[in-house]
């Protein structure tokens, strides 16, 4: 049998062949005059065209199917009814087998129809479309919109047609197509190049609530090392300098009661928009987008937050894709909206773009496009809406040639969006909830935390008694759940009563996991949770007790810090008492507990009151927590040691930390650290500076003897191994470090970087990075000749023996790490002969007179004159 299905063709091409129709079609449309209804109807001719690609294709590979009819009808549009109708393919093989395939109604406005078709013979398909004809029924009066030129069209016909073609299926496949290319392996930017389709896995933007679920960032990946990318001033931090009262060491006030710095920081497609502060105020002082890699500031507006400049402050951002007849994609560039939607700018530029007033309150969710979805609950007429964020605009063909939404407007005027139900998707009658005041859940007693809905599936509406307060929880509960499911929207599925664990013990919803079919309790004076079926309401597990300190009774019960974040299955728990703790929320088992442990797994300080240091969960990506400490109105000079850390979510083990104190006086909040785009950013309250972490670029250098060698000799092969990330040619860094900042392992990394950017001491113990020396010969053999470990100053150094004459290019290669992208340098030297040796001398002939004749003689002359000097002696003897 042969494979087939229905298909959706690339937007790309599918969009293209629209327009040229669409095009042709509005040519035709304004040639044809006004003109009254004909009589009698006429019958117009029809072209049946069919396309297949790829022809030829391999068996086994799919090929893709397009028919239609001409131009498309007249008025064809989105907003109305007028379609083709009638359509059949006849698809018969090699071996007769007949496979056919029928559409009543073409719901593409161009009237194309597109198919999925996978042979599974070798040979010839014979392919026949056959358009069945329709008389065109529409009139001014069942489609309002339809122009008085179309009119013309009623009952005339629109006869039959038909197209045959073959398809050639062969043995040898077709080439796998091009579905993206590599994921980078060196340091990249944005834009992402839009023909890398699977780099969307390793990027992602921080838009704000309610993109962002309980801190946790879906999408991308997030840094392994401590690595600093660069730092910039946010406002003054630090030590005032001097002594100011009686207090040595007094320090800038850092906001952590209720001035709070670095709210509402957002990321969009690669930039970092933050506020910042005017004088004791957390804002006022306009608002940057600086590129996130660099820290490069793109554009300021120093009205936005400023009291009495009618400029709002933006809250989160906004990403929008759109499908329709003439757009694809998402909408460029992004829009940086202020508190429910009452003011949009453009987030390349900063300018204004949109207003929007009477936008309703109500339990927000992202939709399946990015819109903000809000369930809005009338307790006066027991109704549940759902608001659609993407209905504010008209995403259709417009005057402007399909750019939509048009920019430089305000949207809606002086019109409520809350009365204009072309704004909300549906609109439920509830059954009866029965007496008293209800609302849908919160989670965690969080402001800032979404609340309990999940996006065609279910929600949670609770009546509590006491109602929920800033402080505390209730000691009774009435929780409805209600089906989303577009087959029983409104339907109760469940309601029950659920009370306290008794004397006085107030309970909150805690968190839940709609994927799991869990929601947990927390309660707060024993600590204790329980996790219930979404099912039915019924009580899954529980008591399981947090092993933290008592310190934790403040995190479950106030002060909007009760928030446990869910995710990769677990309910995961920090605040006050200082420990970090996971739980499997199907099961209520305790997996691991952080910062009760040994080294590495300690948040126990002796310099501050609390035992272990309170710790927060800033953010949540990639399989990893990051943690941050803080308080609420802490005394100066700060304690010391705070501390950034990364913790594996699977297994509670410390990946990394670094020196810093959290923004804000509750971890959680809106103003903690964010990541995208494989980068974490925060403000670190001990210098008042906003860092960004993540793997940054490298650079070496590499030197060889620039005189030839001789063969036997050895050479010494030296370099550098830097870091060469924008926070490196800050002023600061460029003066301390003028031959460049060295690069350093990983597991250096931390103390290095306190170094570097936060005046903390040298590090004794700091080690480089592992440098690859490579050669190729006078021969071209490529070959590695060893590996060294570069030092604390970025020094490296081979010393080695070439082997043969010749002319070598070296190569020295660091591989990355994940601090680091890769870098290379390379540099050549020559090995010229060994020198000759010098020939011992040569020893002369000696001749048989040499040998016998010679020494004879020499001993006659010698005896001769012995008995001469003898006689001599004694004649003188002999005289008187």
């Amino acid at each position: 049998m042969s494979k087939t299905n229905t298909y959706r063709l690339s937007r790309n091409t599918k969009s293209t062949i629209a327009i040229i129709l669409i095009a042709i079609f509005a040519v035709s449309i304004i040639a044809i005059p006004a003109a009254t209804a004909r009589t009698p109807p006429i019958e117009i001719a029809t072209y049946a065209m069919m396309a297949v690609s790829p022809n030829p294709v391999g068996v086994g590979q799919p090929t893709y199917i397009s028919m239609w009819v001409g131009m498309p009808l007249p008025d064809a549009y989105p907003h109305n009814t007028i379609r083709r109708s009638g359509y059949t393919l006849t698809i018969t093989a090699p071996d007769n087998t007949v496979t056919t395939q029928k559409w009543d109604t073409i719901q593409d406005t161009t009237g194309i129809q597109f198919y999925s078709f996978v042979p599974n013979q070798v040979g010839t398909y014979t392919l026949k479309f056959d358009y069945a004809g329709q008389t065109y029924i529409w009139n001014r009066a069942n489609t309002p919109t339809i122009s008085a030129a179309s009119a013309l069209y009623e009952n005339d016909t629109y006869l039959p047609s038909s197209r045959t073609i073959t398809l050639t299926v062969q043995e040898e496949p077709l080439p796998a197509p091009v579905t993206s290319y590599p994921l980078p392996t060196e340091y990249w930017t944005r834009p992402i190049e839009a023909q890398n389709t699977d780099w969307w896995g390793i990027s992602s933007n921080w838009l704000g609530q309610p993109y962002i679920d309980e801190r946790v960032q879906p999408y991308g990946t997030a840094p392994n090392s401590p690595h600093i990318m660069w730092s910039k001033p946010l406002d003054a931090g630090g030590i005032v300098g001097g002594l100011y009262g009686d207090t040595e060491g007094e320090g800038f006030y850092m906001g952590g009661s209720y001035d709070w710095r670095w709210m509402d920081s957002l990321i969009i497609n690669g930039v970092l928009y933050y506020n910042l502060p005017l004088g004791n105020a957390g804002t006022g002082g306009g608002y940057v987008g600086v590129d996130l890699r660099t820290g490069e500031e793109i554009w300021r507006n120093d009205k936005m937050g400023y009291s009495g400049s009618g400029v709002g402050l933006p809250t989160f951002g906004y990403l929008h894709s759109v499908d329709s007849a003439n757009q694809h994609g998402v909408i460029p560039t992004g829009i940086l909206f202020t508190s429910n939607f009452a003011q949009g700018f453009d987030a390349m530029t900063g300018k204004w773009v949109y207003n929007a007033t009477g936008v309703p309150n109500g339990a927000a969710i992202v939709g399946p496009n990015g819109e903000v979805l809000r369930y809005v609950y009338d307790f006066r007429t027991n109704t549940l809406a759902q608001w659609n964020s993407s209905r504010m605009w008209d995403w259709g063909w417009t005057s402007e040639g399909g750019k939509t939404p048009a920019y430089g407007i305000t949207l809606n005027g002086a019109i409520s969006y809350q009365a204009k139900q072309s704004t909300y998707d549906w609109n439920v009658t509830l059954p009866n909830l029965g007496p008293g005041t209800w609302s849908v859940a919160n989670l965690g007693l969080q402001t800032w935390a979404n609340p309990a809905v999940s996006l065609d599936n279910v929600l949670l509406m609770m009546q509590t008694d006491p109602p929920v307060a800033f402080l505390g929880g209730w000691t009774s509960a009435n929780i409805t759940a209600i089906s989303l499911k577009p087959a029983s929207r409104g339907t109760i599925l469940w309601t029950k009563s659920y009370t306290s664990a008794g004397n006085n013990v107030q309970r909150i919803l805690q968190t839940w996991d709609p994927e799991a079919g869990v929601f947990v309790t927390a309660d707060r004076e024993t600590l204790q949770y329980n996790g219930y079926s979404l099912a039915d309401g019924s009580k899954l597990w529980g008591p399981t007790t947090n092993p933290s300190t008592d310190y934790e009774w403040f995190s479950t019960g106030g002060g909007g810090s009760g928030l446990a974040i869910t995710a990769y299955g677990n309910m995961y728990q920090a605040g006050w008492g200082g420990i970090l703790s996971a739980w499997d929320i199907k099961t209520g088992q305790l997996k691991w507990s952080y910062g009760n442990g040994g080294p590495g797994n300690s948040t126990f300080d002796v310099q501050q009151p609390w035992g272990y240091r309170p710790i927060w969960i800033s953010a949540v990506a990639d399989g990893k927590l990051y943690l941050m400490s803080n308080e609420h109105s802490p005394n100066t000079p700060l304690y010391k040691d705070a501390l950034l850390r990364c913790v594996d979510a699977s297994t509670g083990e410390e990946i990394w930390t670094i020196m810093g104190w959290g923004s804000g006086r509750y971890g959680p909040a809106p103003n903690a650290a964010i990541v995208a785009d494989g980068y974490l950013a925060f403000a670190n309250m001990y210098d008042m500076k906003v860092y960004v972490i993540g793997k940054g670029p490298s650079a070496m250098t590499v030197e060889a003897p620039a005189y030839a060698t001789k063969l036997g000799d050895s050479i010494v092969i030296r370099g550098t191994v830097t870091d060469i990330a924008a926070g490196t040619k800050q002023a600061e860094q460029a003066a301390r470090f003028p031959n460049g900042v060295p690069a350093v392992s990983d597991e250096s990394m931390g103390a290095w970087m306190e170094y570097v950017y936060m005046q903390k001491p040298r590090p004794t113990d700091a080690t480089g990075v592992a440098v690859t020396i490579s050669v190729v010969d006078a021969n071209g053999n490529y070959r590695e000749i060893g590996t060294v470990t570069s030092d604390a100053d970025g020094f490296y150094s081979l010393d080695w023996q070439p082997d043969i004459e010749g002319k070598y290019t070296a190569y020295a290669s660091f591989g990355g790490s994940e601090s680091y992208w890769p870098s290379h340098a390379v540099t050549a030297f020559t090995v010229d002969p060994a020198a000759a040796t010098p020939a011992p001398p040569q020893e002369p002939i000696t001749s048989m007179a040499d040998t016998y004749l010679l020494p004879g003689l020499i001993a006659i002359i010698i005896a001769i004159a012995i008995v001469g000097a003898v006689l001599a002696l004694l004649v003188t003897r002999k005289r008187p």
